[in-house]
């Protein structure tokens, strides 16, 4: 009698002894911080639109298949796009004048990164247009 109740300790600390070490292995993933979302960068190309006066077409790079989203400090509206065909790549339309302060922001499931702020203001990927024109 006296053997068979020392088996059944003995297995009940087997089995604790293999949850707490399957704790132990899985609790450092659980606690290990996550990376916050980067922004996207500045956009690469900003342009005014001949068309519509006082509208600008902006676009740049973001992670692929995020949300961006593009606001306007100044008019308090912006425009939000998806990248649906994952080339991470976006490009909206927003109101703007020169020189009015933007920024932009990518979300990405259930992270959202930080705004990136940027001047409106004509440039191509090698650089604004004309440097000077918004100091």
């Amino acid at each position: 009698m006296c053997r068979a109740r020392g088996a059944r300790v003995m297995g009940r600390r087997s089995l604790f002894r293999l949850f707490a070490a399957a704790f132990l292995v899985a609790l450092p993933g659980c606690l290990s911080p996550t990376l916050p979302l980067p922004p996207p960068e500045a956009p690469d190309t900003i342009s005014p639109q001949a068309a519509t006066p006082g509208m600008w077409t902006i676009s740049g790079s973001c992670l692929q298949g995020a949300i961006v989203i593009v606001f306007n400090e100044r008019t308090g509206a912006g425009s939000v796009v998806e990248d649906r065909d994952g080339d991470g790549r976006y490009e909206v339309t927003i109101e703007a004048e020169v020189c009015d302060l933007a920024w932009v922001a990518q979300d990405l499931g259930e992270d959202e990164s930080a705004r990136a702020t940027f001047v409106v203001q004509e440039r191509t990927p090698s650089g604004p247009i004309d440097p000077s024109a918004c100091k």
